[in-house]
């Protein structure tokens, strides 16, 4: 079921537009989107989840781009549930940025951090999160970019404050825990054009062993199928090194079962690995 509702809907005042969709698995899905009129607000008011082209067709595509895919800014919201507090996903901000920096000083991830492809830190191709401020600045515009071109969707998991304490947590009420990144399989279009796109995820040390990774795994794959399913994917793949039976539990807890062994491809990955699949439906 949508429920929406639109603020300041004069006829020529810029309208908000708030659509939440009750996603499959218990999360909230919260879409925020500004429009340039009234009109603009009602046509896109009329859309039903998975129609994610439609804005663009019915000519109320939203003013909004800044830091969001096509002009819609993404909020996952996951309950508490056992051993873990209530998550929050959204996509990564400036002021993410310290509490990540101090991450990569605890434990400096081997994958699962990437920026855009097109943004790797010179002289160190791969590069796999930020350790100071200035390549922040750079992985973060990666992510940005990603966004805004819809070819890699990453999410900022945070954990709510009462879970390990950070400066993060004290300002914010929420700590960094996470991120789960969304791209196509095969390089090339945005993400859902394709039949098979790939989830990839990193966690950080502090909330290891509680269920964060698979709550968040879930809830990202819940909104890319109900979201993006409609334009073409059929399929997400989750992919981990046959060597780190942590992310294998990971894949399964949250609904990805093995489907076979990937053999290793240098220069494009070198070691053999499981292929997790997850279908639509």
């Amino acid at each position: 079921m949508t429920q929406c509702r639109t603020v300041a809907a004069s006829r020529n005042a810029r309208v908000t537009a708030v659509l939440a969709w009750a996603v499959t698995g218990g999360y909230d899905l919260e879409v925020t989107a500004e429009y340039e009129s009234a009109r603009g607000a009602r046509q896109c008011l009329n859309l039903a989840p998975g129609a994610r082209a439609s804005p663009a067709k019915s000519g109320c595509l939203p003013r909004r781009t800044s830091g969001s895919m096509r002009g819609v800014m993404v909020e996952l919201q996951v309950p508490a549930a056992q051993g873990r507090a209530a998550l929050l996903l959204r996509p990564w901000l400036a002021a993410d940025m310290p509490a990540l920096i101090a991450e990569m000083g605890r434990e400096y991830p081997a994958r699962g951090l990437w920026s855009h492809p097109e943004h790797d830190w010179p002289d160190q191709p791969g590069w796999t999160g930020p350790r100071n401020e200035q390549q922040a600045d750079h992985w973060l515009a990666g992510q940005d970019r990603g966004w805004r071109d819809g070819d890699w969707l990453t999410f900022a998991v945070l954990e709510a404050a009462g879970t390990g304490g950070a400066a993060q947590a004290e300002s914010t009420g929420y700590r960094l825990a996470g991120h789960v990144a969304l791209k196509n399989r095969e390089a090339g279009g945005s993400v859902g054009e394709k039949e098979t796109a790939e989830i990839g995820f990193w966690t950080a040390v502090g909330s290891r062993g509680r269920g964060v990774a698979p709550a968040a795994v879930r809830a990202v794959t819940a909104w890319a199928f109900d979201t993006l399913g409609g334009a073409g994917m059929r399929e997400i793949m989750l992919v981990h090194d046959l060597d780190n039976p942590a992310s294998c539990r990971v894949a399964e807890k949250a609904g990805y079962p093995f489907r076979e062994i990937s053999p290793a491809r240098p220069p494009f990955w070198f070691t053999d690995g499981h292929i997790h699949l997850r279908t639509a439906g």
